[in-house]
C-alpha cells in the first residue's frame, strides 16, 4: 500500500509503503517509501515489480508525474521508474504480466481541472516514461480497477469538465484489452439492485481469472458506504450485489488489492484509519477482519504480486 495521507499537514506519510502477506492475515509491516510523496495510484505490476504513477501533494501546482517501481521481494523502498506521459490525477491502473496501463483522470495542476480521455502503458520490466495507448470511453477520474490476464477494467468515475459544471458521477464499467492499444469499450454498469452507483471512490480491486471485486469507498450517503459488488469478466454485462464490509466510515480515500483467491480493502475509516478487511472473491457473503496497516491514513494507491492479471 503506497503513499496517501493522514488527517493534518504537513502529511509526513505520504511517502510511506506498507506491506502485507495477503495469503495470510495480519498488521502490515513497513516496506520503506516512494521517491515523491503524494497520494500515488497503483498501475498494476508483474510476480516481482509493483508500479506506483502519478498523484499529487495536497495544495494547488502539486500533482505529480513520476512512475516508481518497487520490488517486492526486497524491503528498500521504491525506485523511479520514468514520468507519465501526461499530467493524470486520480486515474486507475492496472496490469498483465508485462504491461501496465493508466487510464483518465484529470489535470490537478491548472484549474478548472479538465478531465482527460486519454491512456498510459508501460512495459513492466523496464523503465522510462509512458507511452499513449488510445482513449478511455468516458473522461476524468476513474476509480476502481482491476484485471486478469487478458483484459482490464475501470469502474466508475467522475467525469465533470470542469470545476463550475455539476459534480457528475457516472456508473460505467470499461473493458481494455491489455495487448492492444485503443481498445478501450464499454462493458456494463453497476448492477440495478443494490445501493453502489457512481463514482465508487475505492481505487484498486481485486479480480480472479473470472470475476473482479468492487469495494465501495463512499463516505457519504451512509447507504452505500459498505457495499460490495462483483463484476463477471468473461461476459459484457453489470455488476451484482456481493455482501457488506464490516467498517465505515465519514472519510473518502479506501483502496484494495488482492491475489487471485483474496481481496484485501482499506476501508473508509477516517483520515488516520487504518482497518483492513478481507473476501474470498469466488464466494459472495460480507467482508472479515484481516489486520491493521502500519500506518493509518487515506490510501489511493495498492499493488499485489499475485493479483488476477498475472493469470
Amino acid at each position: 500500500f503506497g503513499g496517501g495521507y493522514g488527517s493534518s499537514s504537513p502529511y509526513p506519510e505520504m511517502n510511506i509503503l506498507d506491506m502485507v502477506n495477503i495469503t495470510t492475515t495480519g498488521d502490515a509491516v513497513d516496506f520503506g517509501d516512494l521517491t515523491v510523496g503524494r497520494s500515488a495510484n497503483g498501475m498494476g505490476g508483474s510476480a516481482t515489480r509493483g508500479i506506483f504513477a502519478a498523484g499529487r501533494f495536497p495544495g494547488p501546482g502539486n500533482a505529480q508525474t513520476t512512475i516508481d517501481f518497487v520490488t517486492f521481494s526486497s524491503g528498500g523502498g521504491a525506485n523511479n521508474f520514468g514520468d507519465l506521459h501526461y499530467n493524470a490525477c486520480t486515474s486507475a491502473g492496472f496490469s498483465d504480466a508485462t504491461r501496465g496501463i493508466f487510464s483518465g483522470g484529470y489535470e490537478a495542476n491548472t484549474s478548472p481541472y479538465p478531465r482527460t480521455f486519454e491512456m498510459g502503458f508501460i512495459t513492466i520490466a523496464s523503465t522510462g516514461n509512458s507511452n499513449d495507448f488510445g482513449d478511455c470511453v468516458e473522461r476524468g477520474r476513474k476509480d476502481t480497477c482491476f484485471s486478469n490476464k487478458t483484459r482490464g477494467f475501470t469502474v466508475g468515475g467522475n467525469n465533470r469538465i470542469d470545476s463550475p459544471s455539476p459534480n457528475t458521477s457516472h456508473d460505467r464499467i470499461e473493458m481494455t484489452i491489455i495487448q492492444t492499444k485503443g481498445s478501450t469499450v464499454d462493458f456494463g454498469e453497476f448492477g440495478p439492485d443494490n445501493a453502489l452507483t457512481g463514482s465508487t471512490n475505492c481505487h484498486g480491486g481485486a479480480a480472479s481469472q473470472t470475476r473482479g471485486i468492487i469495494f465501495s469507498g463512499f463516505s457519504s450517503p451512509s447507504a452505500v458506504r459498505n457495499v460490495i459488488e462483483f463484476l463477471t469478466l468473461s461476459t459484457f454485462g453489470n455488476s451484482q450485489d456481493f455482501g457488506d464490509m464490516l467498517t465505515s466510515g465519514g472519510s473518502s480515500g479506501s483502496t484494495a488489492t488482492g491475489n487471485n483467491v483474496k481481496g484485501v480493502v482499506k476501508t473508509t475509516s477516517a483520515s488516520n484509519g487504518n482497518v483492513l478487511e478481507q473476501v474470498t472473491i469466488a464466494t459472495t457473503g460480507n467482508a472479515t477482519d484481516f489486520g491493521d496497516l502500519n500506518t493509518g491514513r487515506r490510501l489511493y494507491g495498492s499493488v499485489c504480486d499475485s493479483h488476477g492479471g498475472l493469470g
